[in-house]
């Protein structure tokens, strides 16, 4: 197939995980034999307000539809040199006026739009969903959403590519347990109890060091209060946390939208109190996540996101990406336990999982005291994720859902 491809908010890679979907898409389907066409047009404009559901500002509507009227024309000269079989996209409500699928459908093009932020963020993507041919998925229990909103879900779980997530050979692993990512919902929580029981334990990632919680939403690199006509809030400055309680007073009541506002200020709080703790084991960014995983026989997993992606709000686990990197580098890896995570590996044989803290430090001292168990564990759950869980794997599992 011939497959137009725009999954790249920024054409910096270090701007909007700029180089993430392309460096895990492209190799897959080139090894299919599938032909790449990517869009050109620069989607870091708008990805700058891609937190925005709805509702945008005239000047947002118009960087919208500049994109949307560059990306139209750029497919349909492209397909008048050779036909496009595909468009494929990771588009949010922002990026794409969802009325321009109807052009893209009219040249005979079928449309794919994936999205892995279902789960919390739903409603940054629902009216680009309700519009595509397909709406691809990552989160099992996403469908319901996508379903109400007339959109066509195709649940298709996220893989890794081999060539990228392997072990590295010649490495003495510590006796110690490893996290590699952001601070973020409860993570600091359960950590902050591991390293109290003395469990060996070193961090990597944003916030760790410096007691910076790190956003689940977007990144941003807008320096200005004002952007594109929305005035924009200093994150943990009075008038962000003002913003936030009109919000929710709007949203959820007077009543309730106080009480989370309280919620969250002394949720806040608490998180300051935990930043000594944490800084004790931080070691700052893992340059190479191969090397990293390499050097410890533990490694850790959270699974949980807030339910509307701000403190206050109902934890959900969920699968996540280092699901499957992790054991494709051949590691112990001990997981939030999710009844998805159950669909993929043979728990307690290929992979491990929690439900709780507790059960969770209980583990981790289980391997740790017994490198024979966790060398089993290592070495089967590498062996799935080679066979079953590559990129390749869910493209031909995509493309055989929609019929294509």
């Amino acid at each position: 197939m011939r497959i137009f491809i725009a999954v790249r908010h920024s054409v910096y890679p270090k701007f909007y995980y700029g180089g993430l979907w392309s460096s895990n898409f492209y190799p897959a389907l080139q090894q299919l034999g599938h032909e790449i066409v990517e869009s050109q047009v620069d989607l870091m404009s708008a990805s700058r307000f891609m937190q925005i559901a709805d509702n945008f500002t005239s000047q947002e509507e118009e960087v919208r539809a500049q994109i949307t009227q560059k990306i139209l024309d750029e497919v349909r000269d492209i397909h008048q040199q050779k036909p496009i079989d595909l468009f494929l996209s990771y588009f949010y409500n922002s990026h794409f006026d969802p009325a321009g699928f109807e052009e893209i459908h009219q040249l005979g093009i079928p449309t794919v739009n994936f999205y892995c932020n279902s789960i919390y963020q739903f409603e940054l993507v629902a009216q680009i969903a309700a519009k595509v041919n397909f709406s691809w998925h990552a989160e099992k229990d996403a469908r319901e959403r996508y379903l109400k909103v007339g959109a066509n879900p195709v649940w298709v779980q996220m893989g890794a590519d081999p060539d990228v997530y392997h072990p590295i050979a010649n490495v003495n692993r510590q006796s110690k347990a490893c996290f590699v990512g952001q601070r973020y919902a409860d993570r600091d929580r359960l950590l902050a109890k591991l390293i109290s029981s003395q469990i060996p334990l070193d961090l990597y990632g944003n916030g760790w060091h410096n007691g910076v919680s790190a956003s689940a939403s977007v990144q941003t690199d807008v320096e200005s209060m004002e952007y594109l006509g929305r005035k924009l809030q200093q994150p943990g400055s009075i008038g962000s946390y003002a913003h936030t309680a009109w919000n929710l007073v709007k949203t959820e009541g007077a009543i309730a939208g106080f009480k989370r506002t309280i919620r969250q200020i002394n949720y806040r709080q608490q998180s300051r109190k935990l930043d000594p703790i944490l800084a004790s084991v931080a070691c700052g960014f893992s340059e190479n996540l191969n090397e990293t995983f390499s050097k410890y026989e533990v490694i850790l997993n959270f699974s949980n996101v807030w339910a509307d992606g701000r403190s206050g709000s109902k934890l959900i686990p969920h699968v996540r990406l280092r699901d499957f990197e992790a054991p494709m580098c051949r590691t112990c890896y001990l997981t939030g336990y999710t009844d998805e995570i159950a669909e993929f590996y043979e728990l307690g044989k290929e992979v491990d999982t929690y439900t709780h803290p507790d059960e969770l430090a209980n583990k981790i001292k289980f391997y740790l005291n017994h490198p024979s168990e966790a060398e089993k564990l290592r070495e089967a759950g590498y062996q799935r994720a080679r066979r079953d869980h590559t990129w390749k794997n869910r493209f031909e599992q995509l493309f055989q859902e929609i019929n294509i």
